[in-house]
């Protein structure tokens, strides 16, 4: 009784190390360029130190082409100038009619054709990295830079879609940061406060790596409705990012921002503008230049929109640092209201400004845009500058 247990237990021995490792052990997890793979015709699994994995999802992958020979146990990947031939049993392959050794040959199991995975990556130009902490293969293909140059063409333009639609969760889908309620209900609220039609007038891709890549535009923003803002031509640089093989914009960076206002429209008088509201508005803008040259923070806040007490607390402390550090003298020129609603107004004002320890006299075309209380009292709300060049030296 004792040596039949014994034949027992060597039995169940035998049928235990005949199992594949992997059935005690967490599953292996294989990535392409990030995406994880998922099988269904059997779990990959560790043999001679290779992965092993079912043939024809992997090959799908990669892009190629499956055929299956069940006479011969033949398996091929065919793709765009590549053949790689497989065999049950055998230890040599061929990548483009090249005969190549495996150190592990194809297996088959429970109908299944098991094949290494490491060298299925580096036959189709690729790389395959291990991690033994989490069990896991990260494969890495490379991409057609065209393939590449028109994906990201193709995201930067469809963010600026998505933008001009006023479609503000799908503009933040195309991100690298899942954005939270709040960022798209601000953006939300942006849209209902102004209307623009943005243009990319120009796209340059500058430079692509394994997964970042930066791209240079020149945009066009063109008010066609909403609260008042001037029209501006802006370079950006984009910083994209390839995530889940996917690439996402990561930021955004503003390089400049030119107004698009000429002097013949900034001199043109808007129509239809009351007396009243008229004088009101030229009133403000002649009161800040008084607060500005009597170096009075508090009289230069009195014109200015609030936003709550912390931002006027900030800009009267910014106030304070600017006149501590500059003793400007500014003599405003052309002052003409160019655009007017009920509630809004734009002004543009040429400026002559000297500061007192310098010889050089500066002009600059600025434009302030101010908004009416409901109390009836226009305040400036925003300053925009057209241009700034030297006068006199």
């Amino acid at each position: 009784m004792k040596k039949f247990l014994s034949l027992i237990s060597i039995s169940l021995l035998a049928l235990i190390l005949a199992v594949p490792a992997f059935a005690a052990s967490k599953p292996i997890d294989v990535y392409i360029n990030g995406s994880k793979v998922s099988f269904t015709a059997g779990s990959p699994y560790l043999a001679n130190n290779s992965v092993l994995v079912p043939f024809r999802v992997v090959f799908e992958k990669l892009g190629l082409q499956v055929l299956w020979d069940a006479k011969t146990g033949t398996v091929t990947g065919k793709g765009s100038n590549l053949a790689i031939t497989l065999k049950i049993g055998s230890n040599r392959a061929t990548v483009n009619g090249t005969v190549k050794k495996l150190t592990t040959a194809p297996v088959s199991s429970a109908g299944t054709t098991y094949i290494p995975l490491r060298f299925i990556a580096e036959a189709t130009g690729g790389t395959a990295v291990w991690n033994s902490t989490n069990r896991s293969v990260q494969i890495t293909t490379p991409v057609s830079k065209d393939k590449d140059e028109a994906a990201i063409t193709a995201l930067v333009r469809l963010a600026n879609k998505y933008f001009n639609e006023e479609n503000a969760t799908s503009f933040y889908s195309l991100m690298e940061e899942s954005s939270d309620a709040a960022s798209v209900a601000e953006l939300k609220e942006s849209f209902k406060a102004f209307d623009i039609k943005n243009t990319i007038d120009s796209l340059e891709i500058l430079d692509i790596k394994a997964d970042e890549a930066t791209v240079y535009t020149l945009e066009s923003s063109r008010r066609i409705g909403g609260a008042y803002t001037p029209d501006t031509e802006n370079e950006y640089v984009y910083t994209l990012v390839r995530k889940n093989g996917s690439w996402k914009i990561s930021s955004v960076e503003s390089q400049s921002s030119t107004i698009l206002l000429t002097h013949e429209q900034g001199i043109k008088p808007a129509a239809n503008i009351p007396q009243n509201d008229a004088d009101a508005i030229k009133g403000t803008v002649k009161k800040y230049y008084q607060a500005m040259n009597e170096q009075n923070p508090t009289a230069v806040l009195s014109t200015m929109t609030s936003y709550g007490e912390e931002y006027d607390s900030s800009l009267k402390a910014d106030l304070d640092d600017f006149f501590a550090s500059y003793d400007i003298t500014y003599t405003p020129g052309i002052s003409n209201i160019y655009y007017y609603s009920a509630k809004e107004a734009a002004i543009y004002v040429e400026s002559k400004d000297k500061e007192a320890s310098e010889e050089e006299t500066y002009e600059q075309g600025l434009i302030y845009i101010l908004s009416k209380s409901d109390a009836g009292i226009w305040t400036i709300d925003d300053t925009y500058n057209v241009y700034n060049k030297l006068v006199k030296s």
